[in-house]
């Protein structure tokens, strides 16, 4: 994959579109977590430290679906971009330019033309900012075909921030078809259908895939097990015993979880720690028990690679959250293995556990754009940065 590269003489003097990723969650209007702002600076200062002539930062906030949200107003990202950067951010309510070197745009998400990517949303931008290159920093979205993502790109030369390059960098080696030795693969979340590409593609490379969350649910039920109440889908049953087929036909270990912690609710403090095969009636799974924890972290422990992707257990609550947090533990502490994390929900509970992103050889700043990636998928917004 040949990427055109940002370097310091494409930069100078130049006027600059960034699309970054600063999708943050809010609370009352307030930025609860900053690391998606954190992630792009050092592609926003290179851009400053090399010149740029001025630099339009597009993003979304939230999910406006094509209507003037003001609590989803990029207004609200200026005084923390500002505060990282330790440079001023002039906040633009329109695509116009302003007087300012670094100027913040409003959501793009509040023009319905955004997510169709609409050659006269497109128009509007670079009409209104006339940029002379384009700089993708959000690999999050890299996989939206949006005007923000691709269509300004296809009018200016494209090139990737640090973000994106360092995805690129340290995930790409895992698109060969070669089993790749130690490889450990943990999975988990609720959707069979953002997933299964992975586990086709990892049934043939990887060493051992470890499941758990409600897709490992699905799973269960495939192999005959009585899932009670717990959410799983039964639509994805065959996709679960095709996947199921691969990893046997590849020899790849594949490992659900033998006992598992159940309530009668989520909001439970009540819990029961049983085998599988005695979940029945009105049980439901919310986390991995005690002897498949055991079982995942030897395996971990003996990985040369390790990449996960999504929490074991409805973490968020303390009756279920000694699964992820076991794992988590573990995985940080393997200092001599590559240990690749990535999904929201995963970053998520390493803000809850106190675990250091430094912990880890490369944290992943996309969910879906990562699962994506690793199915094989040349993502939209990677295409418009190869070298002609």
């Amino acid at each position: 994959m040949k990427i055109s590269k940002l370097e310091p003489a494409v930069v100078k003097d130049k006027v600059v579109v960034i699309r970054v990723d600063f999708n943050v969650p809010l609370d009352n209007g307030k930025i609860t977590e900053t690391t998606r702002i954190e992630s792009s600076i050092p592609t926003l200062k290179f851009l400053i430290d090399n010149g740029a002539k001025s630099i339009h930062i597009l993003t979304h906030v939230g999910r406006p679906k094509g209507k003037i949200v003001p609590e989803l107003s990029t207004k609200v990202l200026v005084s923390t971009i500002e505060k990282f950067l330790g440079e001023k951010v002039e906040y633009r309510e329109d695509f116009t330019k302003g007087d300012s070197l670094i100027q913040l745009h409003e959501n793009v998400r509040y023009w319905p033309g955004e997510t169709k990517n609409d050659p006269e949303f497109t128009q509007l931008i670079l009409d209104g900012i006339k940029p002379d290159i384009f700089v993708n920093d959000g690999f999050a979205v890299s996989h939206r075909p949006h005007s923000s993502v691709v269509g300004v790109a296809s009018f200016v030369p494209a090139y990737p921030g640090v973000v994106v390059e360092s995805e690129i960098k340290n995930l790409s080696p895992f698109l060969s078809n070669e089993k790749i030795p130690g490889l450990t693969i943990v999975v988990a979340g609720a959707k069979m259908e953002t997933k299964v590409g992975v586990l086709r593609h990892f049934a043939k490379t990887a060493e051992n895939v470890l499941v758990g969350g409600a897709l490992a649910n699905t799973f269960l039920a495939a192999e005959g097990f009585d899932v009670g109440a717990s959410l799983y889908e039964e639509s994805e049953l065959d996709n679960a015993r095709d996947v199921l087929g691969l990893m046997e036909q590849h020899n790849t270990g594949f490992h659900l979880p033998i006992d598992v912690i159940c309530a009668d609710d989520i909001n439970s403090s009540e819990t029961l720690d049983m085998p599988v095969e005695d979940v029945t009636g009105d049980a439901k799974i919310f986390d991995i028990g005690a002897h498949s924890i055991k079982s995942y972290c030897e395996i971990l422990q003996h990985s040369k690679v390790i990449m996960w992707n999504g929490p074991v257990g409805c973490f968020e609550k303390k009756p279920f959250e000694n699964g992820t947090r076991e794992i988590l533990k573990i995985v940080s502490a393997q200092k001599s293995a590559k240990t690749i994390l990535g999904g929201g929900d995963t970053l998520d509970a390493l803000k809850k556990f106190g675990v250091s992103r430094d912990a880890f050889s490369h944290v992943s700043t996309g969910g879906g754009a990562m699962l994506e990636f690793l199915e094989g998928k040349l993502l939209p917004g990677i295409e418009v940065l190869l070298e002609n």
